[in-house]
C-alpha cells in the first residue's frame, strides 16, 4: 500500500466535488493561504501536494501521444510521492525551467524524444479555447507501472496553471498520513472542516476509492493468506498431537505405577495437559524471539527482487521489492491462535493418560 500511494496517488485526495468520477478541469479548488494552512495543519498530515491534472496530446514530428498531464509543486510533490525520486536521466521540472517537461520512459521512447527535445502539447483550456505551447524535455523517469509509464508526462503547477487558463485553481491536493491505517481516520478530519476553509464544495477520498484495483487486489491476497494460514494451523495441531501423543505413549509404564501407587486420574490429566502447555509456551517464545528481529531487520532492508520476479511485480506495477511490516498484532494474534491450538490438541493425550490402567503398564513390559 505505502509503496503504491507513493507513485503518485497519496493516502488521501482533497478535490473538487464530482472529480473523481469525471476527473475534468470544471471541478476544482481554489488554492489560497487560508486553504493550505488548514490541510497542512491538521494533525496526521505528513505532507500535501497540490496539483492541476489534465488530459492532452503531445507531439513531437509525425508521432503524437496521449498523455496525463500533471502540474506539480515540485518541492511539496517530494513530501507526497516519489516521482521527483524516479528521475532516471535529466532533472525535475522546477521553477527555474520555465515550460519544462519530463515524461515516463516508455513515453519517450514512442514519441521519439530525448533531453533538451522540444515537444508541442496542445490540449483544451479551462475557458474551453485550445491550448498550445512548446515544452522543452528536461527529465526523464522510470515508473513500474507500464500505463503510467507511457501515458505520464509532468510539468510545473505554474505552468500548468498559466496552460489550462486555470488562475489559482487546483484539480487535486494529495496528501500523506503517517500510515495507511489512520487514512480514513484523518479523512473524516478533514471532510469536517471543508466547508469552512473552501469556497467551493469540496471532498476527501481516501487511497481505497482512487485506487479500488488496489484494494481488490489486497483483498485476494489476504484471501490466499488466510487459506494458507488455516493449513499451517491444521499441520501444527496435528504436530502438537503427535508429540504429546507419543510422549505420553513412550511413558506408558510410568503412568501406569502411578496410578496403581493411587494417583487419581484428575491428577495424571492435569500432570500431562500442563506439561503440553508449558512445551507449546516455550516453543511460542523460542518462535518469537527469532522471528521478530528477523522480522524488523528485513523491515528496515527490503529485499530486491530481480529476473522473472521483478518482471512479473512491474506488471502490476509494484515496485520490485520484498516487504516486512510487523504490527503488534501478528505476534500477540499468532501466538494466542498456536496456543489454543496447542490447548485443543493436548486434551486427547491427556484424557487418554488419565484413562490408562496399571494392567496396561504391565503388559508394555
Amino acid at each position: 500500500i505505502e509503496d503504491s500511494v507513493r507513485i503518485h496517488s497519496g493516502h488521501l485526495s482533497v478535490s473538487g466535488e464530482g472529480y473523481l468520477e469525471n476527473q475534468t478541469l470544471e471541478q476544482y479548488l481554489h488554492l489560497d493561504r487560508s486553504f493550505e494552512a488548514a490541510i497542512a495543519g491538521t494533525p496526521g498530515v505528513r505532507g500535501m501536494a497540490p496539483r492541476v491534472v489534465g488530459f492532452g496530446l503531445l507531439s513531437k514530428d509525425s508521432a503524437t501521444q496521449g498523455v496525463a498531464l500533471f502540474g506539480v509543486d515540485p518541492e511539496r510533490e517530494a513530501t507526497v510521492s516519489t516521482l521527483p525520486d524516479r528521475i532516471q536521466r535529466g532533472r525535475f521540472v522546477g521553477a527555474d525551467l520555465p515550460f519544462g517537461i519530463v515524461m515516463g520512459e516508455r513515453l519517450s521512447q514512442n514519441l521519439g524524444a530525448d533531453l533538451g527535445d522540444s515537444i508541442l502539447v496542445y490540449s483544451v483550456a479551462y475557458s474551453l479555447e485550445m491550448s498550445y505551447e512548446i515544452f522543452t524535455v528536461v527529465g526523464i523517469m522510470k515508473l513500474p507501472e507500464p500505463a503510467l509509464d507511457r501515458a505520464l508526462a509532468v510539468i510545473s503547477l505554474a505552468d500548468a496553471q498559466a496552460f489550462f487558463v486555470y488562475g489559482d485553481r487546483v484539480t487535486e491536493v494529495a496528501l500523506l498520513a503517517e500510515n495507511a491505517d489512520t487514512s480514513p481516520k484523518l479523512a473524516r478530519t478533514i471532510a469536517a472542516t471543508l466547508p469552512e476553509i473552501s469556497r467551493m464544495p469540496a471532498e476527501v477520498h481516501t487511497w481505497e476509492e482512487i485506487m479500488p484495483e488496489l484494494e481488490q487486489l489486497i483483498f485476494l491476497d489476504d484471501a490466499g493468506m488466510y487459506i494458507l494460514l488455516v493449513i499451517l494451523v491444521v499441520v501444527v495441531a496435528f504436530g502438537i498431537l503427535n508429540t504429546i501423543l507419543m510422549s505420553v505413549l513412550e511413558r506408558t509404564r510410568e503412568l501406569g505405577v502411578v496410578l496403581a501407587l493411587g494417583l487419581r486420574p484428575r491428577a495424571v490429566f492435569r500432570l500431562i495437559y500442563l506439561e503440553s502447555m508449558l512445551l507449546a509456551l516455550f516453543g511460542l517464545l523460542i518462535g518469537l524471539a527469532m522471528a521478530i528481529p528477523a522480522v524488523l531487520y528485513f523491515e528496515a532492508h527490503p529485499v530486491l527482487l530481480t529476473g522473472k520476479a521483478m518482471a512479473g511485480m512491474e506488471l502490476f506495477g509494484i515496485e520490485p521489492v520484498m516487504t516486512w511490516k510487523l504490527k503488534p498484532w501478528n505476534p500477540v494474534g499468532s501466538a494466542i491462535t498456536v496456543f489454543v491450538v496447542a490447548a485443543v490438541a493436548a486434551l486427547y493425550p491427556a484424557l487418554k493418560a488419565s484413562r490408562g490402567r496399571p494392567v496396561d503398564a504391565l503388559r508394555s513390559l
